[in-house]
């Protein structure tokens, strides 16, 4: 399912959850170096749910990544294909000499990995 509906044109409702203190502040450090704020971390999971909506094993994966021992071929495959991207952008990145260059400089992890996996889609279909 395609969410195509911009934040400005979509109607907004007001979310409240409870969370442990230190999970909040540790989340919360992190998500400010990355330049997100908590608001757009939820955003940005329930828009993974929803694309991800036929995948339980990937929801299960970040809701509660420790349910499962041993991880399933498909989480498998996800892990090594991550693995494989990472490796290849850390390639590209050193072939380009940018290796050094601050995250400003360079496209963000979400949009590579969103046209990687376009791309592989295409080459699958």
């Amino acid at each position: 399912m395609a969410i195509t509906t911009t934040s400005s044109e979509a109607r907004q409702i007001q979310m409240n959850t409870r969370i442990d203190a230190r999970l909040k502040e540790a989340g919360d450090a992190v998500l400010t170096r990355l330049g997100y704020t908590p608001s757009a971390a939820v955003r940005g999971f329930w828009r993974f749910v929803v694309e991800h909506q036929d995948d339980a094993a990937a929801i299960c994966e970040v809701i509660a990544p420790d349910a499962a021992s041993m991880p399933s071929d498909a989480v498998d495959r996800r892990l090594s294909a991550t693995a494989e991207l990472r490796d290849l952008y850390t390639q590209t990145a050193n072939e380009l000499r940018i290796a050094e260059a601050t995250s400003a400089d360079l496209p963000s992890w979400d949009n590579l990995r969103e046209a990687w996996y376009d791309e592989r889609l295409d080459r699958e279909a």
